[in-house]
């Protein structure tokens, strides 16, 4: 008896690791949509997205393409594009935003968030590159949702890194303008940076409740722009960095993390972030420290997801 206690005593806190993920889920996420939205955001990057994706849609739901959208987006003349999809039997479009695609591209992303942040609407400040990027994008994605042949059509949101960023702001601006309820959206990103402030994100959770990020591993771009560490909290471990402080002004993510730790060969195996801080749980992703010498393994987390190279860099 003592020896069997021993051994459970030793081997608890293995056991509980192991079935961390197989736990009760407490959210609507579903691994068969992000799966399906990964291949229309991964398709994005193509450069015919409606030939790349067409094995994908669903000929159950009669998924077709509505249109395709480029407009540069920034001072090196560097393209924003979307793509929309409709179904008459789900009663749904899916508006699709692209990723980064240049060298040139990251680098004004970088530096644009740097520069102060854009007052969104009044709801909140939001990443200056993303905010504007969606300013050229939005001429051609209003009339859609101001059709009302379709407003009785649900809208879901989606896209990889600048893409999922772009695809958050779609959807909150969406709400704000009474273009849709929240209960009509969804919004599933990969590897999407931080988008906007904290007050930002306060509105976002309040209006838009279906709001995953998929985070894989290490990709490090869910991590940028940094947010604002709460300086004072001591962690007891050396391999953990410390919480993001609930703070106007400073980036902070919305929605419901949903965290794939050990990579994404197992779709099953996740984590939903519901801890504190909201949206920024420390016992998920914002717990990991990032060295240098893990660089190639951030990137390359940040460019494959559920095993399937998303970008073009």
């Amino acid at each position: 008896m003592l020896i069997r206690f021993t051994l459970i005593y030793l081997f608890a806190p293995h056991i509980q690791a192991l079935l961390r993920p197989l736990t009760l889920r407490f959210t609507k996420y579903s691994v068969t949509e992000a799966k399906f939205l990964l291949h229309l955001a991964a398709g994005a990057y193509s450069s015919d997205p409606e030939k790349c994706v067409l094995k994908s849609l669903s000929k159950e739901e009669q998924w077709s393409f509505q249109s395709t959208v480029s407009r540069k987006c920034d001072v090196f003349q560097n393209s924003c594009l979307f793509y929309i999809l409709r179904s008459d039997i789900a009663q749904r479009f899916i508006i699709v935003f692209r990723g980064t695609i240049k060298n040139t591209q990251l680098m004004v992303e970088g530096w644009q968030s740097l520069a102060r942040r854009k007052d969104f609407f009044g709801v909140g400040l939001v990443n200056r590159y993303f905010f504007q990027a969606l300013n050229k994008l939005w001429p051609n994605i209003e009339p859609v949702l101001k059709d009302s042949t379709f407003k009785m059509y649900g809208i879901t949101f989606t896209g990889h890194s600048l893409g999922g960023a772009l695809a958050s702001l779609a959807a909150t601006r969406t709400v704000i303008e009474n273009l849709r309820t929240g209960k009509q959206i969804r919004l599933v990103t990969f590897g999407q940076p931080r988008t906007g402030d904290y007050q930002f994100a306060l509105y976002h959770n309040a209006h838009i409740s279906y709001s995953f990020r998929l985070i894989n591993g290490h990709d490090i771009v869910p991590h940028l722009p940094p947010c604002s560490k709460n300086k004072s909290c001591n962690s007891t471990a050396e391999s953990k960095s410390k919480p993001c402080v609930e703070k106007n002004g400073f980036s902070y993510h919305h929605g419901i993390e949903i965290w794939y730790p050990n990579g994404m060969s197992d779709a099953e195996q996740y984590v939903e972030c519901l801890g504190k801080p909201r949206s920024e749980d420390f016992n998920c992703s914002d717990g990991l420290k990032f060295h240098m010498n893990q660089y190639k393994r951030c990137i390359k987390d940040h460019r494959h997801y559920f095993n399937i190279s998303v970008s073009l860099r």
